[in-house]
């Protein structure tokens, strides 16, 4: 008779190979396979772990940072005198000032919108023609990190300043990405900038009496599925997400308001128009507001990094992840243990030490801990 030849089952604890089948557990062969077969799908779920954490950490936190403006070099910006008194109504629409609402698509550049609305308005005060200019010129153009992400107005106002003034649309045209600087003809540019006095509605009035200005303003929810209507909130006063160009204010029934043009086309808002409440300070609307004057503007500092923090939904995506990558850690622990199912006493007359606080004395066929289990109920589980 021909004697079978010997089984052998690797197991991963070192110098433990080539073993005895009169000695290995039957539990110690399941585990191994099972082992084998795991390993894939046990790496594949670590790696979706990871990417959940990702997602976490970035996906949350770009939902909860929505469009962004950057405040850069506004605490360098000359603030302006605080003015009192109460001019009347001003509508800068009328006086043909201000041109057709934009749409800045799928780019986060109303910052860029907002300064080619501010320079267009000034444009038309100064020599009584209007301008459409160039936003693509200041998304190309601009430093400090401004792009499709977010942008810093004062940066972009720089920008123009530095290069003479601003193109046409018509002659540098949107394209709603960022794309390398070109040479351009300038037909339009403004002396500097300051800032209203920050808080200072009654500032701020006098300022949009003399011209359009810019803002930043919070882009809540609630701001954005406005529709008509005097907006009261409600919104953040604290946390600007988004450029505006103020260019009037009026009463209604007793109600004072702004006239505040956006740049996210027609079909939004009061055709493309938000009228804002006044004397509230509405979504911070008085707090980064600027207006053209003599003023030079500072020299640039270090490119603005946004600090997004994350919201609910980020945190929740982060936490799924985090308990995901736990997971296989306590299966690895698991795997470990039932690599250990192999007797101490047949490991002693190896010659090896004992190996595992899992493996009671015995021999195969006694009960000792394997996994939490006999080793005739693996047996038995094997079909041996």
């Amino acid at each position: 008779m021909i004697a079978a030849p010997p089984l052998t089952a690797a197991i991963t604890n070192p110098g433990i190979m080539d073993l005895d089948p009169r000695r290995e557990c039957r539990c110690q062969v399941k585990a191994t396979r099972w082992s084998r077969r795991a390993a894939p799908a046990v790496g594949n779920f670590r790696r979706v772990a990871v990417k959940l954490v990702i997602t976490g950490l970035l996906g949350g936190a770009a939902i909860s940072a929505g469009a962004a403006v950057f405040t850069t070099d506004y605490d360098r910006v000359t603030v302006l005198p605080a003015l009192a008194g109460n001019p009347s109504g001003q509508d800068w629409r009328a006086h043909g000032a201000v041109t057709p609402v934009k749409n800045e698509g799928p780019c986060d550049a109303s910052w860029a919108f907002a300064v080619t609305g501010l320079v267009e308005g000034d444009h038309l005060i100064r020599t009584g023609t209007l301008s459409n200019l160039s936003e693509q010129e200041l998304l190309d153009c601009t430093d400090s990190g401004s792009a499709c992400t977010g942008g810093s107005p004062v940066s972009a106002m720089r920008t123009l300043i530095a290069r003479g003034g601003l193109a046409t649309e018509a002659t540098y045209p949107y394209k709603a990405v960022a794309r390398i600087c070109k040479p351009s003809t300038a037909i339009a540019t403004i002396p500097g900038a300051g800032r209203v006095p920050p808080g200072d509605e009654i500032s701020l009035q006098n300022y949009v009496a003399k011209g359009p200005v810019l803002a930043l303003i919070n882009e809540s929810p609630a701001v954005d599925s406005y529709r008509g209507g005097i907006f009261a909130g409600p919104c953040s006063a604290t946390d600007p997400t988004q450029a505006v160009l103020v260019v009037g204010y009026a009463t209604n029934a007793g109600v004072d308001y702004w006239i505040v043009k956006n740049s996210l086309g027609t079909s939004w808002g009061s055709s493309g128009y938000i009228y804002m409440v006044r004397h509230k300070n509405i979504c911070g609307i008085a707090n980064f507001a600027l207006a053209v004057s003599n003023d030079p503007l500072p020299p640039p500092i270090a490119p603005a990094i946004p600090t997004p923090t994350l919201n609910r939904w980020g945190i929740g995506l982060l936490l799924i992840g985090l308990a995901a990558l736990a997971f296989p850690v306590a299966t690895q622990a698991r795997r470990s243990q039932n690599r250990g199912c192999v007797s101490n006493a047949w490991l002693q007359r190896q010659g090896e030490p004992r190996r595992s606080p899992y493996v009671a004395d015995g021999l195969c066929g006694r009960r000792f801990d394997c996994g939490g289990r006999s080793e005739d109920r693996c047996a038995r589980e094997e079909g041996g």
